[in-house]
């Protein structure tokens, strides 16, 4: 069950260039869905790739030096 707590949004102002506005809005009507969802999405999506890529970063070197390099890699070790 998806929860919609207004309680927890705050309002975020934010500049774009012209263009990535028009195509912000023409996601939205062309999925039928909010603005704002497309915004939040777009950002959540950003955040955990940066995270991801500063896990791997950190973590890389360490992981091939240990012979991890697939996600089958992983398991083995970790599952």
């Amino acid at each position: 069950m998806v929860q919609n707590d207004r309680k927890n949004t705050e309002v975020l102002s934010v500049s774009l260039p012209k263009e990535l506005k028009r195509d912000i809005l023409e996601f939205s009507e062309e999925l039928d869905i909010p603005v704002s969802k497309v915004a939040k999405d777009a950002l959540e999506s950003y955040i955990l790739r940066r995270r991801w890529d500063e896990i791997q970063r950190v973590f890389g070197p360490a992981a091939r030096k240990l012979g991890i390099k697939t996600d089958e890699d992983v398991e083995r070790f970790f599952g």
